[in-house]
């Protein structure tokens, strides 16, 4: 019992240590061409497979083009949800989205959103490093990750993951969001989608 006590504890610490830094543990244990980790690094579990065969794609869900995640203007108009790092600093944009979203989800509804992590380089080069889109038929979740290095002038799409749940947790200013692969998932044990400090979000 007690070493499932400390695991949030040493989250809490790991997070506060890092400020407004994005929480990359979901880039490291994925593939070196930017595949998500669910699908290249284990088996497809029997549960993974059941929320596949389930997933129903909601008609007339507004997904923007891949285009649009190249520019800065255009994804904050689109709704997506951004997070720049810039100066060992970052700035989140529509954090709101992905509440909406997890509402909808939460409300059995269908629902879509986009989270893009950019870095602006010492030249001002806008890059994106992770993108993915969620949408959701309001049971289960599908999560498309893209390759956005193998080609800068089309991001690749990997091969789509289904999820049970995406929770958002925190600790005082500190903010996580988190997508679990299973319902027994706890919630700290969840890949981040995206986290932060209070303080960086600027709208």
């Amino acid at each position: 019992m007690k070493k499932y006590m400390l695991l949030p504890i040493i989250f809490t610490i790991i997070l506060t240590a890092s400020g407004c830094s994005n929480n990359n543990s979901r880039n490291n244990i994925s593939s070196s061409n930017n595949k998500n980790n669910y699908v290249t690094t284990k088996n497809v579990t029997n549960e993974e497979k059941a929320l596949e065969t389930s997933y129903r794609k909601p008609a007339n869900l507004e997904e923007p083009s891949t285009e649009d995640a190249k520019n800065f203007n255009a994804s904050i108009k689109n709704g997506s949800v951004i997070m720049v790092s810039r100066n060992n600093s970052n700035e989140v944009y529509n954090i709101y989205m992905l509440d909406k979203f997890i509402d909808a989800f939460s409300s059995g509804k269908p629902s879509y959103v986009r989270v893009i992590k950019v870095m602006i380089d010492n030249n001002g080069a806008y890059l994106v490093n992770k993108l993915d889109d969620y949408e959701t038929d309001g049971k289960i979740i599908k999560d498309t990750s893209y390759d956005t290095y193998s080609n800068k002038n089309k991001f690749i799409p990997a091969t789509p993951i289904y999820l049970p749940q995406i929770v958002k947790t925190g600790n005082g200013n500190l903010i996580r969001y988190a997508a679990l692969e299973s319902k027994d998932t706890p919630d700290y044990m969840g890949a981040t989608i995206i986290s932060f400090d209070k303080n960086c979000i600027k709208n």
